[in-house]
């Protein structure tokens, strides 16, 4: 139980970065749901999804910009993808291939600015030597700093 408290407590203090950092994705770009995670320093992708669920009907964060990092719509909890997420994109220039990935080559938002990172305490060069340590792969191949 006490687990499962300290993972709330983490999504709730970070959830305002979560979205904050998920409004700078513009149309026709795409983020990892691990991509939000790795910049905010969440210790699971699978919070940035909590985050993305808790957001209110018509919230203007464009939480349909965030895919998994093989560039496929996450499952959700009722059972297969969101057909609203998979329209939004579509209107954004972004499609999905027949099986069901987006070309991350050409959709992958490269990250967040500079001023964004330094506007929030995240030190760039953290980033930096900590991608390089774990080894990041997938859509972190477009990641520019």
């Amino acid at each position: 139980m006490a687990e499962r408290e300290g993972k709330t407590g983490i999504v709730k203090t970070l959830l305002p970065l979560i979205h904050d950092l998920v409004t700078e994705v513009p149309p026709g770009q795409v983020a990892s749901y691990g991509q939000i995670a790795f910049v905010v320093s969440a210790p699971s992708a699978r919070i940035v999804g909590r985050a993305m669920a808790t957001l209110p009907g018509g919230s203007p964060v464009p939480w349909h910009r965030i895919v998994n990092s093989a560039g496929r719509l996450a499952k959700r909890k009722e059972g297969g993808e969101s057909p609203e997420q998979r329209r939004r994109l579509r209107e954004e220039g972004v499609y999905l291939d027949a099986l069901g990935r987006i070309a991350l080559k050409d959709h992958a938002w490269p990250g967040p600015s500079w001023h964004w990172l330094e506007a929030r305490g995240i030190d760039l060069e953290e980033l930096v030597i900590k991608s390089g340590v774990l080894k990041r792969r997938g859509i972190w191949a477009n990641w520019r700093f």
